[in-house]
């Protein structure tokens, strides 16, 4: 080899050494120069179409700057798809770096030989810059069009690109991206469309005044037709135009513009705003049900117009899985009367009756049992600040047991095991519940907290409900099938079996609500009523061991209602409601049962002590395994007159019911309380206003002497009806053998 051709040999290779040198460059300039347009890009807004559970389409959610623009990945969109909107566009997509140098010289020659523009050489990569950064349509805004797009290439992979490219494109009428394009003008996903609806959407981005098919079928259905030759497909002038009126707007105009289940989208949608999901998302709710429970809700409502009830709200959970699948926020979101664009199921009123059943939930906890007897007689808690709570059928029962005050729903005996309890103990055990409206304003609450003078939430109701027939298992709510949500156990085995077992209990809560009929089912089914104050808010909460379903029903203005309207009519929605999930099963379940450490005991159902043979009924109540009551003393041979404990004496005489009181031990004076503070009614009378004077343990015709002024004497049932008089009082009563004083304060 001679010199020269070493020569040669070396200039070549150093050549090649300065070409690679230079491309290698050209490559790390383009990749690593900051391209804050592209990031920009990326990170832009996506809306999305929800679907329910079974597919079908609730809302489409555009994205935040109000545009029709769905996120839809490379591998979600079929190939055929994928195929012709290439070649529509650019056919060696796949070959080229960003400039296709075969189209730019074809489209050169066309142009030079007519004289005028008549076609370009963008490339997919070449769109979508021009998407991410407008350059001015010079010369040299198209140089900087080809520079950005080889930036595109150096930094994604075509993959990449196409996927954007593909998700942005725009189609006019603010729609932008394929997914969006083909249910704004198809009404269906992407998937479900044939080719001859995609060559029809493949050719509106060209010019989207002209080949829109919504706006000129003909002219979108000849462009079609081209396109399918150049595609290589044997479509026929008649099916594309036919596939074309698809896209006129009388065509499923219903499906193109849904707009069910309003207030459960919009939170379905805050809480995935943030990510760039895979349009259509599919959330919980059965679509269905929903219409079905949105129609029971107006049924209702109709029959209540003139009592100003004139709003509702309906959640329905699968206890197995925390899924929502009802969410009913108001009875009409387009009625502006009513509010109706107020979510009610997050909205905060007072629930009546219905935080009774954890607050027993709670007593047992602690230690109270099934079988333990309550007091339902009149009583006063507190004292500066009093509280004396009634039944709301304005009568009291005496002694009951702890299974019937829940099931009947019973005031006073709420109020005394609260007060046993300790008001903080259930605020927080509530707020572990997930009562957030409660653990915002602990120690906040009386008294009153038994009979739910707190206000809370349709949602935090319902998801604390079905904790009970989920075994005593906390969970949260769902609105995706595949959200995480945290799970924890809250009540024992057997205090959740208690609390399902009375609140099924038809014979139980009968002494409350008689037969009440609307709370009867063919399946294993537990309630929960309330009523708020005034009758302004009726709630109902029902749960089968498969769903829990609450209702609210009132007014989001707070207006007291006309006349009284009772829980049976809420109740009556939250049956069917289960009815009709339950007609899907063919088998039954059972709510959790406890097993092993627990036994029947046959107990007096006045007492709740072990029945003996004087006791007139027995029920059966399962207890711990280490739990044996002591025998009845309230029944004894002889004539058979129960005999009760003394604070019961003046409910047994007042009416004369049947049975005496236990004699000795220490008279007392169980109304007012010591420390009362009482107000005069300024609408009444003084003459006509008196304070309630109840004892227990005296002998007949004890004497009453207020401040040392002698007032009468108790008749046969211990009780005195005392005089107001302004500033302290001093009451005493005694007998022959016993004396009791208290003090109080009249203002």
């Amino acid at each position: 080899m001679n010199l020269k051709n070493i020569w040669r040999k070396s200039v070549l290779i150093r050549i090649a050494v300065i070409l690679v040198s230079s491309l290698i460059l050209l490559f790390l300039f383009l990749r690593f120069l900051p391209y804050p347009e592209l990031e920009n890009f990326k990170e832009k807004s996506y809306g999305f179409t929800l679907l329910d559970k079974n597919g079908k389409t609730l809302r489409n959610i555009p994205a935040e700057d109000g545009v029709k623009r769905e996120w839809m990945t490379l591998d979600a969109i079929p190939k055929n798809v994928i195929n012709i909107f290439i070649k529509a566009e650019d056919k060696r997509f796949f070959y080229h770096f960003g400039v296709d140098p075969i189209a730019a010289a074809a489209a050169l020659y066309r142009n030079l030989r007519t004289g005028r523009t008549v076609s370009g050489a963008s490339t997919i990569t070449m769109q979508l810059a021009r998407l991410i950064n407008p350059r001015s349509k010079t010369f040299g805004g198209k140089l900087m069009e080809v520079y950005d797009a080889l930036r595109l290439e150096a930094r994604l992979s075509k993959k990449q690109i196409l996927e954007l490219w593909l998700n942005n494109i725009p189609f006019g009428s603010n729609i932008e991206g394929l997914p969006a394009a083909a249910r704004a003008k198809f009404g269906r996903d992407i998937t479900q469309l044939n080719d001859a609806h995609i060559l029809l959407l493949a050719v509106i981005p060209r010019r989207p005044g002209l080949y829109d098919p919504a706006i000129n079928a003909q002219a979108a259905s000849s462009a079609a037709l081209s396109l399918s030759r150049l595609c290589g497909m044997n479509f026929d002038e008649e099916a594309i135009t036919n596939t074309a009126k698809e896209a006129q707007p009388e065509y499923l105009q219903e499906e193109k513009i849904p707009f069910y289940a309003p207030h459960f989208t919009d939170r379905a949608a805050a809480i995935i705003r943030d990510r760039k999901v895979n349009s259509p998302v599919y959330t919980t709710l059965d679509l269905d049900l929903q219409l079905y429970a949105e129609k029971r809700l107006l049924s209702e409502l109709s029959a209540l117009e003139y009592n100003r009830v004139s709003n509702g709200a309906i959640l329905v959970i699968e206890n197995d899985t925390g899924e929502i699948l009802t969410y009913v926020g108001s009875a009409s979101w387009f009625d502006d009367i009513i509010a109706g664009k107020i979510d009610g199921i997050r909205v905060r009123n007072q629930p009546g009756s219905c935080l009774k059943p954890f607050l027993y939930a709670l007593a047992l906890e602690e230690g109270f049992l099934p079988n333990d007897i309550l007091p339902d007689i009149p009583t006063v808690f507190g004292s500066r600040e009093a509280y004396s709570p009634g039944n709301f059928n304005r009568r009291f029962n005496g002694p009951v047991r702890f299974r019937i005050a829940l099931a009947s729903s019973l005031n006073v005996p709420s109020v005394y095991l609260l007060q046993r309890l300790g008001v903080r103990n259930f605020e927080d055990w509530l707020a572990a519940l997930g009562f957030e409206s409660i653990a915002s304003n602990r120690g906040n609450y009386g008294a009153g907290l038994a009979l739910g003078n707190a206000e809370v939430s349709l949602e935090e109701l319902t998801r604390a409900f079905s904790v009970f027939p989920r075994g005593g298992l906390m969970m949260d709510i769902r609105f995706f099938p595949d959200q995480k949500v945290d799970t924890r156990q809250l009540i024992s085995a057997y205090s959740n079996y208690v609390i399902t077992d009375i609140l099924s209990d038809k014979a139980s809560r009968f002494i409350g609500f008689g037969p009440a009929p609307a709370l009867a089912t063919e399946f294993p089914s537990m309630f929960k009523t309330g009523t708020a104050n005034q009758f302004q808010h009726i709630w109902a909460f029902g749960a089968s061991p498969r769903y829990t379903v609450g209702v609210w029903m009132g007014n989001f203005s707070g207006e007291t209602v006309i006349g009284r309207t009772g829980s049976s009519i809420p109740a009556r929605i939250a049956s069917d409601l289960l009815n009709a999930l339950e007609q899907g099963h063919s088998q039954n379940r059972d709510f959790p049962i406890v097993k092993g450490n627990t036994r029947d005991i046959k107990i007096c159902a006045l007492s709740g002590m072990t029945a003996n043979p004087s006791c007139f009924g027995s029920i059966q109540e399962q207890l711990p395994i280490e739990i044996l009551p002591a025998l009845c003393n309230w029944h004894r041979s002889g004539d058979g007159a129960p005999v009760y404990p003394p604070e019961y004496q003046a409910w047994l005489a007042e009416r004369f019911r049947q049975g005496q009181t236990l004699q000795g031990g220490s008279a007392n004076i169980r109304l007012p309380v010591q420390g009362s503070v009482f107000y005069f009614n300024p609408a009444l009378p003084p003459q006509a206003q008196a304070i309630r004077l109840e004892t227990s343990g005296f002998g007949p015709e004890a004497y009453v002497y207020a401040n040392d002024v002698l007032q009468g004497s108790l008749n046969h049932a211990g009780v005195f009806a005392l005089p107001l008089q302004h500033g302290r009082n001093r009451i005493l009563v005694e007998d022959e053998n016993n004396a009791a004083m208290v003090e109080f304060e009249v203002r």
